[in-house]
């Protein structure tokens, strides 16, 4: 993680601080871990690493510039404007495929603590996947979705309904922390 990360991390553990907490779950990939061990250290509670929110496998576009992907995926990059839900990118998910692993992970939380607060760290697409779900929303329509790194989201759970309270909360970070 880089200074700004670890200033986020920081600014966002800040702001759970008197949040009263049941458990902390991550995606097992640093960032996230790292950001929840940071958020840990005011609630005395480790953090359990759950690789269901891991971000979305981007497969052979790991490490490509968009220019890169555009010229020799354009095909593909047509038909995620169409059908972004079953596309899959070579080597790696569908979103369709991280929304069904994120759910998984949400619905082992449920059964461990129905009563209380969780926080789940994850990552950009596995969030949007599973606002959209949490709001009844087609994956077709995920790119209406804007998270920003270390935002905030708000999920209530009641009665097996889920309402969305807060959504790409960044209010939390200083402004030169806030990052596309």
């Amino acid at each position: 993680m880089n200074h700004t990360g670890r200033k986020q991390a920081d600014e966002v553990a800040k702001s759970l601080e008197d949040v009263t907490i049941s458990a902390i779950y991550s995606s097992d990939l640093r960032r996230a871990t790292d950001t929840a061990l940071e958020i840990a250290k005011y609630h005395n509670l480790s953090v359990e690493i759950d690789p269901d929110f891991r971000e979305m496998n981007q497969g052979n576009f790991e490490g490509l510039t968009f220019v890169e992907i555009r010229n020799s995926y354009s095909h593909l990059l047509s038909e995620w404007k169409i059908n972004p839900e079953s596309v899959r990118i070579p080597g790696g998910e569908t979103l369709k495929e991280v929304q069904d692993r994120a759910w998984r992970g949400v619905r082992r939380i449920m059964g461990r603590h129905m009563n209380g607060t969780v926080v789940t760290v994850s990552h950009n697409f596995t969030i949007i996947t599973l606002l959209c779900r949490f709001m009844g929303i087609e994956l077709t329509n995920f790119h209406t979705f804007k998270i920003r790194a270390a935002s905030k989201n708000v999920v209530l759970i009641r009665d097996g309904n889920f309402r969305v309270e807060i959504q790409d909360d960044t209010a939390h970070l200083s402004p030169g922390l806030l990052v596309s």
